[in-house]
């Protein structure tokens, strides 16, 4: 019976390190492809993401190529325990393609804001933009009240070659507007397309 125990004992402790082996191989590989984006500026390498660096970055960027659309993302220094590394800007979150369309979802490293771009072969592009906070809406005379709103704004751009993205896209007052959080961002954009009136309690 002990013997059976310690049998039993040696197999789970071999079971447990063989799983632990394998997750630092995973984990691993993982972080070798984390760190294998490599950082160009004026079509130079100049490094990699992640990697402790001494340039001072100006007009430094990665790209990712998915095969339909070519995209330029902006790297910056991110000092880190006073060490100088290079970061990304932006983090793409989401990228889908159907058909000759591709919708590229990313966000700022740097704050709240999200955006969404549309592109088609021609490389026309429907850009969307938006951001949380707190803003208080008038729901009567004289009364507000404070709401959670999504601040959205959105048109139409034309590029070439290469996307390149930023969050200095330049919109006018007539392409932005409110909308609660209680709606999707979706549901915001198609409902302002109708001209639905907007219901904020």
């Amino acid at each position: 019976m002990h013997k059976k125990i310690t049998s039993s004992l040696l197999i789970t402790c071999m079971i447990l390190l063989s799983c632990k082996a394998q997750n630092h191989i995973t984990t691993a590989k993982k972080n070798t492809v984390a760190d294998s984006t490599l950082v160009y500026e004026n079509n130079k390498v100049i490094g990699k993401i992640s990697q402790l660096t001494t340039h001072n970055c100006k007009a430094s960027y990665t790209i990712n190529n998915n095969g339909t659309v070519k995209i330029k993302i902006p790297v910056s220094n991110r000092v880190v325990n006073n060490k100088s590394l290079l970061e990304q800007d932006f983090a793409i979150d989401k990228m889908v393609t159907t058909g000759n369309t591709t919708v590229i979802k990313y966000s700022s490293a740097s704050s709240s804001e999200s955006y969404e771009m549309q592109v088609n072969k021609y490389y026309i592009v429907r850009l969307l933009t938006y951001s949380y906070g707190w803003k208080d809406i008038k729901i009567g005379e004289n009364d507000y009240e404070s709401f959670q709103p999504n601040s959205i704004c959105q048109s139409e751009k034309k590029i070439k070659d290469t996307i390149t993205l930023n969050d200095s896209y330049v919109f006018t007052s007539k392409d932005c507007f409110d909308c609660p959080v209680k709606y999707t961002i979706e549901e915001c954009s198609a409902n302002k397309k109708r001209g639905v009136k907007i219901k904020w309690e």
